[in-house]
């Protein structure tokens, strides 16, 4: 909390200064795309790492990074070298340097938490962000006022210490595991397709999407409305979007009454609509007293809705991927920031900013329409993502390097069970596919067998042995729960399992080795 206080306050410093270095909306806005548009290039990247490195590390390398960045643009500022250039590459630079920690950051939670207080911590996380941004804009306009921008840049990189000092006294349990660690780019390609082949995910990565690409205009458009329409100083600035945070805190007190009363999918919609309103209201009654309550109205939708997207990833999404989970909703996160700031920035500049709200207001409320159909499922089908204690793979003489690597289950099948085995290997194809598999088939035997039974064949392909192995440690209660469904319709209830070592195979192109 303390060390976003800082970036709150930097984020003020940065805003003022380029809204009295130039009158472009668009230059104003893109300091926010310049903070967040990194999250779109790096978020899996990031994501990967969190999940394959010490996740301690590297938030500590990040928390350093970001702070010697903060220090320089201090040091430039004293000096009178900045120009606005220099402070959308600084913006950028910071932004990548929380590009990197965000993921990791999200992922330690179940690591703090029980499972059963998991929704309260990312409340309380929430929370504390949010705090933040209700303390932080407010510190940063009057130390703004008072000391200038130089200092707002100082203060921030010294907040960053906070986060260093906890972090080196974390005494984080190391995962033990028999397996060789994942490579960067085996990682990267693992969490895409996951992402590829979750539902869930891609529901909920969906209706992140859709909210902050509108909602988000309060952060890329305020400080243009206030410094060039409302004339306010720096400290009502500051305090002006503290409203945001303000909003986002107060409404904490009231989520436990609101989800036990409402489900997920009622408040995402409620909410959506209390910042569609909102916005309204800011494009056409431009009051500071009017603007501050419908900012306040924001911050709570901004909350609820952001808490409940992250609680689900939370809840769907198993350990062993949930970084690079992170990574993906930061990535359409911070997308839809980044981008949606350069585009409503560029609305503002030749439209106007009654016409850029009353836009994107109206877009929430479409958005809305569109996409409120498709549900959260998680909060109301809560899934057991717990490891499941696999029994050990059966020795094999391939080596744990050595790829592709093809595995055959052959399946006996009633006749009369047909049509329920294939709608039961339906979801084991999604799941071999989302746990890294790299091609997934099912075939059947056409002619008559004398047994009388139909032969089937589930085949699928892995990169590498130690990857295939991989998919076996990867499994969970929920996974195996599937599998069941799909095994138990062979009367030995069990398929026969065999795996085939590439001795010799074409060439992929350039295209086809990035892909898979």
């Amino acid at each position: 909390m303390a060390s976003n206080i800082g970036t709150q306050v930097q984020s003020v410093g940065e805003k003022w200064q380029m809204a009295h270095l130039t009158a472009s909306p668009l230059l104003v806005a893109l300091i926010e795309t310049g903070t967040t548009l990194p999250v779109l290039g790096l978020g899996l990247a990031a994501g990967a790492l969190a999940d394959i490195l010490d996740r301690r590390r590297l938030l500590m390398t990040t928390q350093v990074f970001m702070m010697l960045v903060a220090g320089a643009l201090a040091a430039l500022t004293f000096l009178g070298q900045v120009t606005p250039t220099v402070l959308l590459g600084m913006s950028l630079l910071i932004g990548i340097g929380s590009a990197l920690s965000m993921p990791a950051f999200q992922a330690i939670v179940p690591e703090l938490l029980p499972r059963r207080d998991l929704g309260a911590g990312v409340a309380l996380n929430s929370a504390g962000f949010n705090a933040s941004r209700a303390l932080g804009p407010a510190l940063g306009g009057f130390v703004v006022g008072l000391l200038g921008a130089g200092w707002a840049f100082t203060l921030n990189a010294v907040s960053f210490l906070a986060v260093v000092t906890v972090m080196a006294r974390w005494q984080r349990p190391v995962p033990t595991q028999d397996l060789p660690s994942e490579r960067f780019l085996g990682a990267m390609k693992v969490g895409f397709r996951y992402v590829r082949h979750s539902r869930p995910l891609q529901i909920i990565l969906l209706r992140a999407l859709g909210y902050t690409w509108f909602a988000g205009v309060i952060f890329s458009l305020l400080p243009v409305l206030a410094i060039h329409h409302l004339k306010l100083s720096s400290s009502a600035f500051g305090l002006l979007m503290g409203c945001v945070g303000a909003g986002a805190v107060g409404v904490t007190l009231f989520m436990p009454r609101l989800r036990a009363r409402y489900t997920a999918n009622q408040l995402l919609c409620g909410f959506s609509l209390l910042a569609m309103v909102a916005q309204f209201v800011i494009a056409f009654v431009p009051h500071t007293l009017t603007v501050a309550i419908c900012l306040f109205c924001a911050g709570m939708g901004w909350l609820a809705v952001l808490s409940t997207v992250n609680t689900a990833i939370q809840l769907s999404v198993p350990s062993w991927v949930k970084a690079r989970a992170f990574g993906a909703y930061q990535m359409v996160w911070g997308g839809s920031m980044a981008l949606g700031a350069a585009f409503w920035g560029a609305i503002a500049q030749h439209l106007g900013l009654t016409t850029a709200f009353a836009l994107s207001a109206a877009g929430l409320g479409l958005t809305l329409a569109l996409i409120g159909r498709q549900r959260i499922q998680v909060f109301e089908e809560e899934l057991d993502l717990s490891p499941h204690s696999d029994g050990p793979h059966r020795p094999s003489p391939i080596p744990l390097d050595a790829g592709p690597i093809l595995v055959q289950l052959e399946y006996r099948i009633q006749p009369d069970a047909r049509e329920a085995f294939m709608e039961a290997m339906g979801p084991v194809r999604r799941l071999r596919l989302r746990d890294g598999a790299l091609r997934w088939a099912l075939f059947e035997e056409p002619a008559e067998s004398k047994d009388l039974l139909i032969h089937f064949v589930e085949s699928y392909l892995s990169s590498s042995m130690g990857e295939h192995l991989r998919q076996h440690h990867r499994n969970t209660n929920a996974d195996r729960e599937l599998l069941t469904q799909a095994y138990q319709w062979d009367p030995k209830g069990q398929p026969t399992a065999r795996h085939l070592v590439a001795v010799s195979e074409d060439s992929p192109s350039l295209i086809q080795r990035i892909w898979h």
